[in-house]
């Protein structure tokens, strides 16, 4: 799925990235004055984007809308039309075409053919565990461990985790993967609200294993907590995207931000949160999590072709 991100209302200039049209840009955002963000972004997260935007551009005034998925949606929904994610927005014809000299360093497996979106970091979902509570030679390397009954009641997953599973559909097909899904599932899941809760629980040990972010653990791996992952085939990615609107309400302060966020500069700073970036020539902050080295299937699926109560009902949760 598409997350949104960041949703700038614009149409795109052409041939953006030249000096000329820099310059041309930069007078047009001093006259704009203002620019408008979505996003489902954290708001520490969103607040260094913008914090890096204004010390390039002062005098553009930033604010944004963050909220949840269905709050997020319901803004959009008043003010754009009928829409559930990026990929929904680009079926009702209502993303514009980004148009920047940095989109080149992206991954072609990871923007639209047609730029009307490009993944700026992803989270992996993966088999993470307790080291102090599993033998190295007990830990589930692949998907299919998880469904031997010795893990039975040991293993925490994410109720909302629906966009993993609906990543196995497309990795393995349908059939397959509801059949996993099942089999999964006998093994009675501890239910836990929020990958960042389960991972700090596992590290205290309340479960062995957990299927969750690798990104999260690695974060706590490298603090000295007795946790690890593993780098599973297939890994589940969610892109995190950038996407625009092809309604401009101030186009030119939004093409800035649109390539600062893609240039080098704004991928080391998503780096700096923790996260995995996905332009080519910023290494993430540890090399087990380089996506160039992982089996990725990123999940570019929109949401209204996924089912979430469906897979809530599935575990037992209302």
């Amino acid at each position: 799925m598409l997350y949104f991100v960041m949703i700038a209302l614009l149409l795109l200039l052409p041939e953006f990235g030249s000096a000329a049209t820099m310059d041309a840009t930069v007078d047009g955002a001093k006259k704009e004055g203002k620019l408008i963000l979505y996003t489902g972004m954290n708001q520490e997260d969103s607040t260094k984007l913008i914090a890096l935007y204004r010390s390039r551009y002062p005098f553009v005034d930033v604010s944004f809308f963050r909220a949840g998925s269905t709050p997020l949606i319901n803004r959009i929904l008043t003010e754009t039309g009928k829409v559930s994610d990026l990929l929904l927005l680009q079926k009702n014809g209502l993303l514009g075409k980004i148009v920047s000299s940095e989109l080149v360093s992206f991954p072609e497996r990871f923007k639209d053919k047609q730029n009307r979106w490009v993944d700026i970091y992803t989270n992996y979902y993966t088999i993470a565990y307790n080291t102090n509570l599993i033998k190295p030679s007990d830990v589930p390397s692949k998907w299919a461990d998880l469904l031997d009954s010795s893990w039975n009641s040991k293993i925490a997953l994410d109720p909302r985790a629906y966009d993993w599973f609906f990543g196995l559909v497309v990795a393995w097909g349908s059939e397959r993967a509801n059949d996993y899904m099942r089999k999964f599932n006998q093994n009675r899941p501890t239910l836990r609200d929020g990958n960042p809760l389960i991972v700090s629980l596992l590290a205290a040990g309340e479960f062995p294993v957990a299927v969750t972010y690798a990104h999260s653990v690695e974060r706590l791996r490298s603090k000295g907590a007795p946790v690890d992952w593993v780098p599973i085939k297939p890994m589940i990615a969610l892109p995190i995207a950038l996407g625009l609107s092809a309604r401009p309400v101030h186009p030119s302060a939004a093409n800035l931000f649109i390539d600062l966020v893609l240039s080098k500069e704004g991928s080391e700073a998503i780096k700096s949160m923790g996260r995995v970036p996905i332009r080519s020539d910023v290494q993430p902050s540890n090399k087990r999590l380089d996506p160039r080295t992982l089996d990725l299937i990123p999940l570019h699926v929109s949401s209204d072709e996924m089912d979430p109560e469906g897979f809530r009902a599935t575990l037992g949760v209302k």
